[in-house]
């Protein structure tokens, strides 16, 4: 389609045909250079008059510049593509070119992180004067990843509870399936891990009389988090091995596959899965999973102590050292990408940057109300304190060590109680 838009030399056609060609592009997961050449071609045959397919373009290049990591050019090609709807006062266009810069994760800084907080209000008040619940949902959607990102607890719980509301007043199943998801996360994140399962469960229910293609990936990463935390893991690894044997390639099964292996003592499989990664230079893809996916790959290369992987990984999180880890909009945060940093930093011999890393992680946990991942990192930084060997750290260590040991023995964490056990001797 693209080389008859090219021979009828009509700069309109060649922009519906790169658009169509970066949708395909970007739903089957294909690396974006291709995209980025096509899309380019496209915005410089337009002329000023065609300023809302301007503004699609300019904001699919900035998508395809994010998941190819180039994350300056990617903003800039965002601001314009908002800044040309803005003075188009086209509320559509404006939506549109605003939502897809949520459709993938951003390392964000401070200042970086309040931009797109002031655009996620934006987004949800044009999703308003549209009158429509499916455009509302998906801005509220964005509300919800945006703030379980930067750790703003209250903003998540506005956020969940109107998703909620929508969902309930318009009776829309997929509106539905997302608050109840949302809300197993959350969850997950207060270490009800009983509610999180009830939640999860029906939200799989709902979801399924959708046709929604990532309800049982949702279910099942939410289902695998709440299990290891429980000391089950034994019981979910035969179904990750068959996500993983169904697609290879996807890239949120194999790292957890390989954390399965470490956890469950197989060493030599967890280092096979990891050397796996390492071929590659841990190239993650840009999606919703990715510092997820790396932050699996982390506790594996800590556990079986491969310093070359945790200095890789290391620098790959480090971006995200002021955010959380997130899968998805609405499927399980991890807490504190710092917790992960500070171990990493553990494995390289860096103890100062990962005494900071882990002070940092303590506060951000706390304030989130993140109560499994604050027992974690407390776990972490005791050993860490413990091992150093002067009767100040042996003290604060003894400290953390007790208050992890009450939050685990109250949650049912066996898997944190019995390297608690480990770490107080």
């Amino acid at each position: 389609a693209l080389g008859l838009a090219r021979r009828l030399g009509s700069a309109e056609k060649v922009a519906l045909c790169a658009l169509g060609f970066d949708g395909a592009q970007f739903l089957a997961n294909q690396v974006p250079e291709a995209s980025i050449t096509i899309l380019r071609e496209a915005l410089d045959g337009l002329s000023g008059d065609e300023g809302n397919l301007r503004c699609q373009i300019l904001s699919r290049l900035g998508r395809a510049h994010h998941m190819s990591g180039d994350t300056v050019a990617a903003l800039a090609l965002d601001r314009e593509a908002i800044q040309l709807a803005r003075k188009l006062k086209d509320d559509r266009a404006l939506f549109d070119v605003m939502i897809s810069s949520f459709l993938y994760p951003i390392a964000l800084t401070s200042d970086q992180s309040a931009e797109r907080g002031a655009q996620v209000e934006e987004l949800v008040k044009a999703a308003r004067r549209f009158n429509d619940s499916d455009h509302l949902g998906r801005a509220i959607s964005s509300d919800i990843y945006y703030s379980m990102e930067i750790g703003d607890r209250p903003r998540l719980d506005r956020a969940i509870e109107m998703q909620r509301e929508l969902g309930d007043s318009s009776q829309d199943l997929l509106l539905q399936w997302v608050a109840r998801t949302a809300a197993a996360m959350r969850a997950i994140l207060n270490g009800d891990f009983q509610r999180a399962e009830t939640l999860s469960e029906e939200a799989r229910a709902i979801g399924t009389a959708t046709q929604a293609e990532s309800v049982d990936g949702v279910f099942g990463l939410q289902v695998f988090s709440i299990r290891r935390e429980q000391g089950r893991l034994a019981e979910v690894a035969p179904i990750i091995k068959r996500f993983v044997e169904d697609d290879p390639h996807q890239a949120a099964w194999r790292p957890g596959f390989a954390l399965i292996a470490s956890d469950l003592g197989f060493v030599d499989a967890a280092r096979r899965r990891l050397a796996e990664h390492a071929e590659d230079g841990f190239q993650v893809s840009f999606d919703g999973k990715r510092s997820t996916s790396l932050s699996y790959l982390a506790e594996v290369a800590v556990a079986v102590c491969d310093v070359a992987s945790a200095r890789r990984l290391y620098d790959l999180m480090l971006d995200y050292r002021h955010m959380t880890i997130v899968a998805g909009v609405a499927t399980v945060c991890y807490g504190s990408a710092s917790r992960y940093l500070g171990m990493l930093a553990v494995t390289l011999g860096d103890h100062k940057a990962a005494v900071e890393h882990f002070e940092h992680a303590l506060t951000m946990n706390a304030a989130l109300g993140a109560r499994p991942w604050l027992a974690h990192t407390q776990c972490e930084l005791a050993r860490l304190l413990r091992g150093r060997g002067d009767q100040q750290g042996i003290k604060r260590a003894d400290a953390l060590t007790n208050d992890a040991l009450v939050t685990a023995a109250e949650l049912g964490m066996a898997r944190l109680q019995r390297r608690l056990q480990t770490t107080a001797h």
